[in-house]
């Protein structure tokens, strides 16, 4: 006669199951290497550069530039580095560590990479207009297993998503740790690697080998369109219900006080950042508020929300912008940190 599982019976068996998956996900060896390899964005991707850079390269990094596409298109490391140089005298190296899409979870991922292979001087977290309740996507395929085990369950919409895909990625990573097969790379080409210094804000690669130059600005139509749609889905977003408003931007809050706890452990310095979108170049009292942002912050807002020629898009500027924007940041670096890298350098 067929046994039927009581349904208290079936849970306690899935539950075990889950369990035992997670302990076998827990210890699982992988390759780091491979684990940052699995992130890319549908049509690039920069998650191995930032391994790489952390891990395979020797130059230390003075400033560690962590956000979105914003900052990853917006800041040139290269440029900031030279202004700093002709007005200190002083040479510090720069690295814009910023992967696309939004998500403070893959930014502490980011920081305390960087925090644990090359301890910068200072890192600079991206501020925006608005912050994202979703979490990235990418933070399940680059994140320690204890981080994702650990993360904040209340208002986390990713939360279990995350964790059932977790024993797939440890399988897979597995996989290809004992097999060396199935990663983009198998081990660091050093003549394939792209310097120390990637910059993305005149030219962004494309994984079809086509490179997309940043040297055009959109039409001021298409800005205010893209600005619209934004407010739109603003509006949508601030009907929160008040009695749970409280816990809006929970997880954020989490992971950059996660981040500021790593650079005071460290004896390090944060800073952030105001990456500003068309037409909105201020940078709301009431958000940082909220999110508990204590630390100095480097408003590159203002007039240049407003100029059509410096955007690419409605959220990103172009290689115009990226220079001004730059240059307003090296000007403030120089202000309040004018004691960064090492003393001497060669100034144009």
């Amino acid at each position: 006669m067929e046994r039927r599982l009581s349904p208290a019976a079936f849970a306690v068996s899935a539950l075990v199951m889950t369990l035992s998956l997670l302990g076998a996900a827990v210890v699982a060896p992988q390759n780091d290497y491979y684990r940052w390899q699995e992130l890319d964005h549908g049509t690039t991707r920069k998650a191995d550069w930032i391994y790489e850079r952390l891990h395979f390269d020797a130059e230390p990094i003075d400033v560690a530039l962590i956000g979105t596409s914003r900052t990853g298109g917006g800041l040139s490391g290269p440029d900031i580095e030279a202004a700093y140089c002709a007005a200190t005298g002083r040479r510090i190296r720069v690295a814009n560590l910023s992967i696309p899409e939004t998500g403070r979870n893959i930014h502490y991922v980011i920081a305390k990479e960087a925090m644990r292979a090359k301890r910068p001087a200072l890192t600079v977290i991206e501020l925006n207009e608005i912050e994202a309740r979703r979490q990235h996507r990418g933070f399940v395929a680059l994140a320690d297993v204890e981080d994702i085990v650990t993360a904040p369950i209340i208002a986390n919409l990713n939360y279990f998503p995350d964790l059932a895909r977790l024993p797939g990625r440890q399988a897979v990573l597995w996989f290809r740790t004992l097999t060396g097969r199935g990663a983009v790379k198998s081990k660091f080409d050093p003549a394939a690697y792209q310097g120390h210094d990637l910059d993305r804000t005149r030219a962004l690669p494309l994984l079809d080998g086509t490179v997309v130059s940043r040297y055009t600005a959109a039409p001021r139509d298409e800005l205010d369109a893209g600005r619209a749609s934004r407010t739109e889905a603003r509006a949508g977003m601030r009907r929160v219900p008040s009695a749970i408003r409280k816990f809006e931007h929970r997880v954020p809050r989490y992971y950059l006080r996660k981040i500021e706890t790593l650079a005071a452990e460290n004896d390090r310095k944060i800073d952030y950042a105001f990456l500003p979108a068309w037409g909105e170049g201020a940078l709301p009292r009431a958000l940082t508020d909220d999110l508990g942002v204590t630390a100095p912050v480097i408003d590159l807002g203002g007039r240049i929300a407003e100029d059509p020629g410096k955007w690419l898009d409605a959220t990103h500027v172009n290689a115009w912008g990226a220079a001004e924007l730059s240059s307003r940041f090296a000007a403030e670096l120089v202000r309040r940190h004018p004691a960064l890298g090492e003393k001497g350098c060669a100034r144009t």
